[in-house]
This record gives structure tokens, sequence and C-alpha cells, in this order.
């Protein structure tokens, strides 16, 4: 009997010995099953993003459900010093960003998630891992770390990732991304983590979506703001060499705003358009392969050509033949404006 008793417990003590002992083969291999094999997901926790000198912190919501497609995503994002609340959803009806404070609601065509990285995902960190040969694999006493290159669609300076995963559970712990100096411009911190969670389908609704949040927050008072108030900057670090303004025009428009549209000439020319005085009328907008990026504090829109975001109730543009994705990420992210109403 004794003899049993010590044969279980050598043979419980090597099973943690190999459990203890993965490699990154191993822990690869898990990381894919777990996703493989899971329905959903939904995960909470902190983004902090460093852009143009300032820090700005996001509570995160992410929920994924398998369906017969890629799936869907929600990733609700709400600013912790604003309380706006912004939120990309995929579902059968496609991608959609929503602004329910105000009552905003794009949709447009795209293959997000899929396109870019993506720090709050659990397939974009597994995708990363896997499309790096090069990943650097580091297991801890507690988790297992990889550094990978990573993929950030309009934005190639970001170009490390390293995410940090538990050892028990190979739930995600930790995300960071670093600059080509490597500083940390973005950051993740996964408070909880849950696989097969139980998610209504209604969860994924964009309409429901708008309703849950704005009954959560409200909406912001979106009465025309005076453009012609406007103390406009785009910092000299930002702009193109050689290009300077041209032309600044501003006109009326039909729903009691403004349309001012500023034109940038040079070798690598662009024009920014700023409209206000929309309201709080839903309105939707449709973007031809456009993706979701990251314009300052807040989500926008990138194509080929030209990136939209909305700030305090006005809806910015920039368009460029001569200016590529990163370019203008960065010309986008720099704009400051102060408004009165």
């Amino acid at each position: 009997m004794k003899k049993i008793g010590l044969m279980f417990v050598l043979g419980f003590a090597f099973l943690l010995a190999a459990c203890g002992n993965m490699t990154q083969d191993d822990v690869v291999g898990k990381l894919t099953s777990n996703l493989r094999d899971a329905t959903s997901y939904f995960t909470q926790g902190t983004m902090t993003l460093e852009s143009d000198g300032q820090t700005y912190e996001y509570a995160i919501q992410v929920a994924f459900q398998r369906n017969a497609g890629d799936g869907m995503f929600r990733v609700a994002m709400r600013n912790e010093t604003t309380n706006n609340e912004q939120i990309i959803l995929k579902n059968d009806e496609g991608v959609f960003v929503l602004t329910p404070s105000l009552n905003k609601k794009f949709k447009f065509q795209s293959d997000w998630p899929l396109s870019s990285s993506q720090i709050y995902l659990y397939q974009s960190l597994l995708g990363d891992i896997l499309n790096d040969e090069n990943a650097v694999f580091t297991a801890g006493e507690s988790s297992y770390t990889f550094e990978t290159a990573a993929n950030y669609h309009g934005n190639s300076d970001l170009v490390t990732q390293t995410v940090e995963f538990s050892r028990d559970k190979l739930t995600p712990i930790s995300a960071t991304v670093k600059d080509s100096n490597g500083t940390v411009r973005m950051s993740m911190v996964f408070d909880s983590f849950e696989f097969n969670a139980e998610i209504l389908d209604s969860f994924f609704d964009s309409e429901a979506a708008m309703e849950q949040t704005q009954n959560t927050w409200g909406l912001v008072d979106a009465s025309p703001i005076d453009l012609g108030s406007l103390d406009f900057v785009i910092p000299a670090s930002a702009m193109p060499t050689g290009t300077m303004m041209t032309n600044h025009t501003a006109f009326a428009t039909p729903g009691g705003g403004e349309r001012i549209i500023t034109t940038f000439d040079g070798e690598q020319s662009f024009t920014l358009i700023q409209e206000s005085g929309m309201g709080n009328d839903d309105w939707r907008t449709t973007f031809t392969d456009a993706t979701p990026v990251f314009v300052g504090n807040m989500v926008g829109f990138l194509s080929d050509n030209t990136i939209t975001w909305m700030r305090d109730g006005v809806e910015f543009s920039i368009m460029s033949n001569s200016l590529d994705a990163d370019q203008l990420v960065t010309v986008a992210s720099s704009v400051t404006a102060d408004y009165v109403k």
C-alpha cells in the first residue's frame, strides 16, 4: 500500500514537473487549442496609449462569439477621463464603430480585426506569435512571455510587441507595444479573461449596443460648435517637409453648422475638412475598405487616401493622394483644436 502511494506521489510530481517545463512549441500549441476549442471569450482590462506626448487610459471590454464566419466581436473602449465610450463591433451585418454619446454609428467594409495587430484581442496576440519565426520565448516562474514583431496598420513605427500569459490557464496577463526607439507606446493589462463565457447574440447588435451605452452614459450636447473660433494647430513635427497651408475656407451647412476646408500644398499635399452641427440624429456613413485606427485618443477610419474621425462633436477628415497611411495617422493624431459653442 505504501509502495502504491509512493508511486502515485512520484507520478504526480513528474506530471507537475512536465507541465511546468513546457517548451515554446508546447505553449503555442496550447494557446492555439484554447482558441480553437472555445465557443467564446470575455475579457476586461485597461489600455494605455501614448500619443503626441499625451497619455490616454481606457477601460476595455472585449467579447468574442464564434459563428459560421470569422466570429462576432465587440470591443468597448471607455475613456477614463471623459467617460465617453466608443465601440468597435463586428457581426453578420458588417463592421461598425459606434460613438453612443453623439448617437453616431459608422458602418464600413473591412476585414477587421484580421487586417492588423490588436493589443486587446486573443486572436491577434496569438496570430502575431504564429506569424513571427523569430519570436523570443521566455518561461518565468508564473508566466510565459513572447516578444514578437508588431503589425499595427497605419503606424509602422510600432515595431515590437511583448505578451505575457499565465502559466496555469495560458490566458493573457499583459501586452506592451514599443516603437523603433524602444519606447512603450501602448500597453494592455488584462484584469480578467474567461473562455466559453455565456454571451447573448444580442450583445453584438449595434442598435442594442447604442441604446445600452446611452442609457448608462447619456448623450453629450451636440449644439453647433463655432468653428470660426477655432484655435487650430498642426505641430511642425507632424507636418510633411515643405508643406504649408495655402487656403482656409468656411461654409454654412444645411444643419446649422459649419464646414471648414483647409488646403496644405507642397510635395506631400493634403486637405483637412472639419464639420460641426450634425446634431444627435442617427447618421451612417459607409467607408469602402476602411480600417479602425487610433487617432490620438479616438477611434478613426483609415482607407487608402482618407482618414476620418470624430472629436468633441466635430467630424474631421484628411484626404491626400501623396501621404501614405502612416503619415495620414501621424498628421491626424497631431491635430489639436479648441472650440466654443
